[in-house]
């Protein structure tokens, strides 16, 4: 009994490795048909979600631009006169939005009533104009409503505007690095180490946004948001996909994208009743706390530990107890056995062109060598980027359309959850190809019709931004099925990994479309986005249906997409 005791071991049941793997394999295939763990994957994967999607339209209600800004001039301050006395003397006749004033002796003017400073004003601009200069020569920039946005804190308007458009491009750098690095910590150190990692992340980012002095480190704060969202996406996503039964795993999908637009509507909701930005930022950061639970709460992926031979912590998981079976030791072969003749080759011959061809740039030589690829893949670069472009410009775009910023976020994130649905119904019956397609042409035309509707009409400027809106929320979901299924297993992920590397240009690009080019005028953002959407459709005719047929390995087995027999299929 006490030596039993002491070598708990040995009383473990022998089981081979291969063995051991089927056990937990069929035990995961049971557990993830139904059941408390199937819930309890669903909300702990879904619910992060929903703060991811927080900040896709945050920026639209954190750093607009005020509603009315003007040069509050210092030697004015002390007079008696009424702001709208000052604002006429400084800036009577100019276009400049306060961002310059006319260059009077203010000190000089502020020693006079109102009515002797404006006769002296007009007689000595019948002489000669003063010149126009910054305002922050003769004053500072003052804002109704100064406590709404972040724009006030630092000045970030006049000729330093296109550094607020740098708040959302800090989120979308962040999504672009945070989508390959929490990938690869997730694939070599576990998905809960990686989904924790990015609720760090998140928490620490959030509060940096929220109490941050200074703008640079606000930046870095939206920064870490944007990493943070790539954490907590990829992980949650792939651990549904790998310990769900497929009877659940396709609805689930669906739930787990429709969380995305359910954080923007709660966003919009909350922004209307709270209306200073920091304590908008704070009250969507105090949710992030509740990640700490998620982590403590959730498992490791099991598929992940069966495959790293973690085979001890898996059966706790599954089975709830310990493993009471010991993995059998191998037994070493007698002989090694050579099996591929090339391994008696020597190898002093092969040239270091040859080794890098062969080695690291093997998916690279793959994604460009091959003429049939070659072509594929521009096709691709150039949709991912039109998508990701156009799915940020309609998501900020509430400005230039000169429509309640509340309104549009949660119009926007309604018109999101029908759009994941649609795609599902449509590629049973129409194929990859002509979904592709018809979103892209939907999407460009809806887009383009904004022009032809009167600037004053905004509900129907809206409406139609609205279907461009929902045709490109399904094009994103429906590209990326798409695409996988387009290329060979040699070079899938890598087409997938440069194709999401495109898609952050688009990312990046989005808000200064919005900002700069929607500054020259409110229709521009969408008039390129729907022409560059039309092109991408119009694209998707040169490449093959991928829906019906087997999917190729090896690059030599890719179909040359011709323009003319794609046409007649």
């Amino acid at each position: 009994m006490t030596k039993s005791k002491e070598n708990p071991e040995k009383s473990r049941e022998l089981i081979s490795e291969e063995g051991m793997r089927d056990l937990l394999t069929k035990q995961l295939e049971i557990v993830g048909s139904g059941g408390a763990f199937v819930w309890a994957i669903f909300f702990l994967c879904v619910t992060p979600n929903i703060l991811n999607g927080f900040h896709v339209s945050s920026y639209t209600l954190l750093g607009h631009l005020p509603d009315d800004q003007w040069c509050g001039i210092s030697d004015l301050q002390s007079t008696n006169w009424t702001l709208a006395q000052q604002r006429e003397i400084a800036g009577r006749g100019l276009d400049s939005g306060g961002c310059t004033v006319w260059d009077w002796n203010y000190q000089h003017l502020s020693q006079m009533s109102y009515e002797a400073a404006l006769n002296y004003t007009n007689h000595q601009s019948e002489i000669a104009k003063p010149a126009e200069v910054s305002c922050k020569l003769k004053g500072q920039y003052e804002y109704s409503d100064p406590e709404t946005t972040f724009v006030s804190d630092w000045d970030l308007t006049c000729e330093r505007s296109i550094q607020r458009t740098s708040a959302q491009v800090s989120i979308s750098l962040g999504k672009f690095c945070g989508s390959f690095s929490f990938g690869i910590l997730a694939d070599k150190f576990g998905r809960k180490t990686s989904f924790t990692l990015g609720a760090a992340f998140f928490i620490v980012g959030s509060f940096f946004c929220s109490f941050s002095p200074w703008y640079s480190l606000f930046l870095a704060g939206r920064f870490a948001l944007g990493a943070a969202s790539s954490g907590l996406f990829y992980p949650a996503f792939t651990i549904i996909v790998e310990n769900v039964c497929l009877k659940h795993r396709s609805w689930m999908s669906i739930a787990f994208a429709a969380s995305y637009p359910v954080g923007m509507i709660i966003l919009a909701v909350t922004g209307f009743h709270i209306q200073p930005w920091r304590h908008l930022q704070l009250a969507l950061t105090i949710p992030s706390l509740l990640l700490i639970l998620n982590c403590y709460l959730m498992h490791e992926s099991p598929r992940w530990l069966i495959t790293n031979q973690r085979y001890d912590r898996v059966y706790k998981i599954l089975f709830r107890q310990p493993s009471h079976y010991e993995i059998k030791p191998a037994i070493a072969a007698s002989a090694p056995i050579v099996t591929d003749k090339k391994s008696l080759e020597p190898e002093g011959n092969v040239s270091l062109k040859d080794k890098l061809k062969n080695g690291p740039l093997k998916s690279v030589v793959g994604l460009y060598a091959n003429p049939s690829v070659r072509k594929l893949i521009f096709t691709s670069y150039f949709m991912f980027c039109v998508t990701s472009l156009s799915y940020y410009v309609t998501a900020l775009n509430a400005a230039n359309l000169s429509v309640s910023r509340y309104l549009y976020i949660i119009g926007t994130g309604l018109v999101d959850i029908p759009s994941y649905v649609v795609p599902v119904i449509m590629l049973r019956y129409t194929g990859r190809r002509l979904t592709t397609m018809f979103l892209f042409l939907w999407t460009g035309v809806s887009l383009l019709l904004v022009l032809a509707v009167p600037a004053g009409s905004t509900t129907w400027i809206v409406a139609f931004a609205m279907l461009g809106r929902f045709g490109i929320s399904a094009t994103y979901s429906v590209v990326t099925l798409y695409t996988a299924e387009l290329y060979p297993t040699q070079i899938r992920n890598s087409a997938l990994g440069t194709c999401s590397t495109f898609a952050h240009v688009g990312s990046i690009s989005a808000p200064y479309v919005v900002d700069v080019l929607g500054a020259l005028g409110w229709y521009i953002p969408t008039t390129i986005c729907g022409c560059c959407v039309l092109v991408a459709g119009l694209l998707t005719l040169t490449l093959p249906e991928t829906g019906t047929g087997k999917l190729s390995d090896k690059v030599e087995e890719t179909p040359d997409p011709k323009p003319a027999d794609t046409l007649a299929t």
